[in-house]
């Protein structure tokens, strides 16, 4: 009796597991969604490589692609994406900071999610990060709680230190080779960061408000700083610096504006900058004079582009393609090709892949191999019970029966 309730309840777990076996391995995947052309960048990471991948942050949401072929990545619900930087050292690590919380995530290549809060004390969002992958470090700038350090250290992110500002953060720049640059912008002033970000100094030798910052890890690193009416500044230690206008028609008197750098992480030497004139004294008008770029680091610069409609606000260039850029203007945020950029048409529909059934054939073959146990079992069972029906004694009347026939 006891056997056969065995073999009654292991037959019915075997059927119901072949069944929720079955169901699960047949995975139906969410739409992903695959948009042409990108509309509101707030946010943009260029690939390391030619071949690589980009990522761009549009309308809040987190793409991976390049210009033709975004495919949007997910965050956790809720998470509103405000910058994004790559790690080039550690293929396929992206860290995204969110606009609605003081918090960075990093992704990986595998599908990891790791979150790092910076503070339980402000309300606000993160506005840009910088990486320093020498040493392994992330600045994270914030629009109410000025800069915060930390140190990923692969199972988590450490942080590091917190430098309270007064403006919000709008750039964040650090180099990746160990000459400890690290610069932050804000809407009025420049903050160098020394003893590897721990303790941040107001630069007040650049002769003019700071409007864009970049860093290239060349050898030795080098900054760059555009300012509002002294174009192009220079530096390879963040103390002196110089001027590098050389082909920006920039002249003594003139109100020479950089609206936005930009360079190119596959081509150290190639760098593309946007610039206005500044005319007017009582009441000043920005003029546009286009985009420009350089292939010798900075030291002679040559016209790409003419941008007149509105002021360059950010450069987005493609990695290893050397005069191709797209530009974002105070006006709109939907990139335009510039110089060699390939134009995708604005008729190019964003495209919603639909559901991919994926059949994990070697679960299938599991369940296939527990449901024959599971036939086996309940056959066993049932012609065990037929045999156990079937009479194995002859009854007494017929053996006396047969006894007097003899």
């Amino acid at each position: 009796m006891i056997r056969r309730v065995f073999i009654i309840a292991t037959t019915a777990i075997l059927i119901l597991a072949v069944f929720a076996g079955v169901v699960s391995a047949l995975d139906t995947r969410q739409p992903t969604v695959v948009k042409a052309n990108l509309a509101n960048v707030r946010a943009y990471a260029a690939a390391s490589q030619p071949s690589g991948v980009s990522y761009a942050i549009d309308a809040g949401e987190l793409f991976a692609g390049r210009p033709g072929e975004w495919r949007k990545v997910d965050l956790p619900a809720g998470v509103i994406a405000g910058a994004v930087a790559l790690d080039s050292s550690r293929p396929g690590v992206v860290y995204v900071g969110a606009a609605n919380e003081l918090a960075v995530y990093r992704l990986d290549a595998k599908g990891g999610l790791l979150r790092a809060p910076l503070s339980n004390d402000y309300v606000g969002g993160v506005t840009s990060l910088g990486i320093d992958k020498a040493n392994r470090l992330l600045f994270v700038g914030t629009d109410t709680a000025g800069v915060f350090r930390l140190r990923d250290v692969g199972s988590s992110m450490i942080a590091g230190g917190h430098t309270m500002m007064n403006e919000p953060i709008l750039q964040i720049a650090a180099d990746s080779v160990g000459a400890g640059l690290v610069f932050a912008r804000t809407p009025g002033a420049l903050y160098r960061g020394d003893e590897l970000g721990m303790r941040w100094s107001k630069v007040d030798n650049l002769g003019s408000a700071p409007t864009a910052l970049a860093i290239v890890n060349r050898y030795p690193a080098t900054v760059y700083v555009g300012t509002l009416d002294r174009g192009l500044l220079t530096s390879q230690d963040g103390l002196t610096w110089s001027m590098a206008n050389d082909g920006l028609r920039f002249t003594p008197g003139s109100r020479l504006a950089v609206d936005a750098i930009a360079a190119d992480p596959a081509q150290l030497d190639v760098l593309y900058v946007a610039t206005s004139y500044l005319l007017g004294s009582t009441t000043v008008h920005h003029s546009p004079v286009g985009v420009s770029m350089t292939t010798d680091g900075g030291a002679t610069w040559q016209p790409l582009a003419a941008v007149t409609t509105a002021p360059v606000a950010e450069l987005l260039p493609l990695a290893g393609q050397t005069g191709a850029v797209y530009a974002l203007t105070m006006s709109s945020r939907q990139p335009l090709a510039l110089g060699a950029a390939p134009v995708i048409a604005d008729e190019a529909p964003a495209v919603s892949a639909a559901p991919v059934a994926t059949v994990a054939w070697t679960a299938i073959t599991a369940w296939i191999v527990a449901g024959l146990a599971a036939l086996a079992l309940l056959y066993a069972l049932t012609t065990g019970r037929l045999a156990g029906s079937a009479p194995t004694t002859v009854p007494l009347a017929m053996r006396r029966h047969s006894i007097s026939h003899r």
